[in-house]
C-alpha cells in the first residue's frame, strides 16, 4: 500500500494544482475547498480515489466522507483518511475501483477551530 500511495503522489497533487487553476474551489463556511473529481467532472473509470483538499489544516480525526451511486446505494470507501500531514488533503479509497456510473460524496469535517465544515459533489465515471 505504501509503495502504490508513493507512486501516485505526484499524479494526485498534479491532479489538484489543474484544479485550482481551472477555478474547482468550493467554499464550505470560511474555508476553500477543492475536490478530485471535481464537482459535476466525467472522469476515466474505474476510479480508485476522491480527494477533497483544503486550503488551510481541518481536524482529520472528525473527517467522514460517503459515496452513494446514482439510486442513493451506498459505495464503500471505507474511513476517510488524511494524506499527507499537514492536515489539508482528505482521501477515500473505494473497496474495489469506481465502475462507469454517476456518483454523489458527501464530506463532513471540523475546522482546526472546532467549526463543522460539509460540503457534497457530484461526478460521473465513464
Amino acid at each position: 500500500m505504501a509503495t502504490r500511495l508513493h507512486t501516485i503522489g505526484p499524479f494526485v497533487l498534479a491532479a489538484f494544482a489543474t484544479a485550482l487553476a481551472h477555478g474547482a474551489a468550493l467554499s464550505a463556511g470560511s474555508q476553500t475547498v477543492s475536490t478530485d473529481p471535481d464537482s459535476n467532472a466525467i472522469v476515466k473509470a474505474p476510479l480508485e480515489m476522491i480527494h477533497v483538499l483544503f486550503h488551510d489544516p481541518v481536524d482529520m480525526k472528525t473527517a467522514r466522507m460517503s459515496v452513494t451511486d446514482k439510486n442513493g446505494k451506498p459505495v464503500d470507501v471505507g474511513a476517510a483518511m488524511q494524506m499527507g500531514t499537514d492536515g489539508k488533503l482528505l482521501m477515500a479509497m473505494p473497496k474495489t475501483p469506481l465502475p462507469a456510473g454517476t456518483y454523489h460524496v458527501i464530506w463532513q469535517v471540523k475546522g482546526t477551530n472546532g467549526n463543522p465544515l460539509q460540503g457534497q459533489f457530484t461526478f460521473t465515471a465513464k
